[in-house]
């Protein structure tokens, strides 16, 4: 089994969220990657799994420039400024035989350039689903790539459209990399 723990960190978060919202939304997301819930019918198969342990005054890892800077040991989920990107994911591994552990993954919301909701209605036009975004990067977290052109249609399409709750569920696509991963 592949786990990650996680803090969320103490500044802004996306969507204008409290941390207590933003937390409930990471959370969600990322149980959307390590409980496979996907719109195929299929049952979970994936045995990943994700612990949180609360707030801290680390920030992740990830720079202005979208670069993945020198770890701290803290993976932390949070908001800031980011190279355009809606958002961004660094992770590290260390290899264990012919396996890789994750040892630490951080996530940043770019809440610079972009604009987030946790609730995508009628009226949306130009804000990122929270939890769309926020699935499409705990895949990342859980060693997923992106998507190849052609399967816009899948949690990790490199491309996100303003106020699509879509990708918060797994396609087929999605799910069987999961499975072969875990």
């Amino acid at each position: 089994m592949r786990s990650q723990t996680r803090h969320i960190g103490d500044g802004g978060m996306p969507g204008a969220l409290s941390q207590a919202e933003a937390i409930t939304a990471f959370k969600d997301a990322i149980n959307n990657i390590t409980m496979g819930y996907n719109d195929c019918g299929d049952s979970d198969s994936i045995d990943a799994g994700s612990t949180f342990m609360g707030p801290t005054t680390y920030e992740s890892d990830i720079s202005d420039d979208d670069r993945c800077t020198p770890r701290d040991g803290q993976s932390t989920w949070d908001a800031g400024n980011l190279a355009g990107y809606v958002a961004a994911t660094c992770s590290w591994t260390t290899k264990r035989g012919d396996f890789y552990d994750l040892v630490e993954a951080d996530v940043r919301y770019n809440t610079t350039d972009h604009n987030f909701t946790n609730n995508p209605t009628s009226s949306c036009t130009t804000q990122f689903d929270l939890r769309a975004v926020g699935t499409h990067e705990a895949g990342h977290v859980f060693g997923l790539g992106h998507a190849p052109d052609g399967h816009e249609n899948l949690t990790m399409t490199p491309y996100s459209d303003t106020c699509d709750p879509a990708p918060r569920t797994l396609g087929r696509g999605d799910l069987l990399t999961l499975e072969y991963v875990y």
